[in-house]
């Protein structure tokens, strides 16, 4: 199930996913070679070895991406947006467009949209498709993890020089957070929308809770299942705590109840173990490494807008307000009763504002 709400494909009520024709795999000159890719073709850069923090390291490593618009002869016009939990680049393609008044956040006309798989979404490696390390031999990862390989596939595949912008919801919000503070000086801007530059304790509770439900579901069986586990504990927690309580009442009546939990609680289209790995990434996320949120703020010198949802019960929106406050950066809180899914029910002041700060 993806964070963003009860559907299989995650996120975004509004979004209407387009289909995306072939997967190229490819790598360094080879792939400039070919040229850019169209807008929104699923491509898969083929990195070789990816050491990760802590000191594994994932063999045949996959980063997969999807590219909008043009390229600038500099290089620098580059905005990149890492997925949220559970979510696919796939599911992001309506937050890159031109269209006047539309509720897209990275303008194509202006800028070059880069969309990231995150490790642990079913695209890019995986504990579901790795050939060599897979299931539980997988390696634990983190956001940093992601967003370093995410900077190779920047830097040795697509020619970007420099980075204008990092946009991210939820745990790609975490990975903004990450981008400006590992890459201070090849990032200008960041937008991290119901992100946290740390996971709380509250933060860490919700996804122990999700781990433990998928975990004591008889037929994960350790994490070496051969037919995907139902989990629909695991499914029905997730809706638990994306919104406020008046959002799901007001969007189910009561008597349909039955109805919708049997959807709620229905398979989900990411792998069981992939959704233990990616929320275990979120429980270690933290770049402040042992600095206050103020120090590292303002270490990382990028222009920051940050976007919370007031009522979130998926990520506390405090650290990030911290940061916001440390560095004089512009913030917008949403009152939405969506909450974490802060595009179902306030897409159009949040998109206006990430695309304004982008645009100055």
């Amino acid at each position: 199930m993806g964070i963003y709400g009860g559907g299989a494909m995650g996120f975004l009520g509004w979004v209407k996913v387009c289909v995306a024709v072939g997967v190229v795999l490819g790598s360094g000159a080879g792939m400039l070679a070919q040229g850019l890719p169209q807008d929104g073709v699923q491509r898969v850069a083929e990195l070789g070895e990816c050491p990760l923090a802590s000191g594994k390291v994932i063999l045949e490593c996959r980063v997969g991406y999807r590219t909008f618009g043009t390229l600038a002869a500099d290089g620098a016009n580059a905005v990149v947006m890492p997925t949220w939990l559970n979510g696919r680049s796939e599911d992001m393609i309506s937050l890159f467009g031109s269209k006047a008044g539309g509720k897209w956040l990275v303008d194509t006309g202006r800028f070059y949209g880069v969309a990231f798989d995150a490790f642990g979404d079913g695209v890019s490696s995986s504990p579901s498709n790795s050939t060599r390390q897979a299931g539980v031999a997988f390696p634990l990862f983190t956001t940093e993890d992601m967003v370093r390989a995410q900077y190779r596939v920047l830097t040795e595949v697509l020619g970007v020089k420099r980075v204008y912008a990092a946009v991210g919801l939820s745990l790609g919000g975490h990975q903004v957070f990450a981008w400006a503070t590992l890459y201070p000086k090849f990032v200008e801007r960041a937008v991290p929308i119901v992100g946290s530059p740390q996971a709380t304790v509250f933060d860490l509770l919700s996804k122990q809770i999700l781990i433990d439900a998928i975990e004591s579901d008889p037929a994960y069986k350790g994490g070496r299942y051969t037919v995907e586990p139902p989990l629909k504990l695991a499914n029905a927690i997730g809706t638990l705590t994306t919104t406020a309580p008046q959002f799901r009442n007001a969007e189910v009546p009561r008597e349909k109840f039955s109805a919708w939990m049997t959807s709620v609680e229905g398979p989900q289209r990411q792998d069981a173990n992939d959704r233990v790995w990616q929320a275990r990434a979120i429980m270690s996320h933290d770049v402040l490494h042992g600095r206050s949120i103020a120090e590292a703020a303002k270490a990382a010198q990028v222009k920051f807008l940050v976007v919370v949802a007031a009522q979130d019960r998926m990520v506390t929106p405090q650290p990030a307000l911290e940061w916001a406050t440390a560095v004089g950066a512009e913030t917008y809180v949403s009152a939405g009763a969506c909450a974490h899914l802060i595009m179902s029910c306030d897409a159009k002041a949040v998109s206006e504002r990430v695309q304004g700060f982008l645009a100055r």
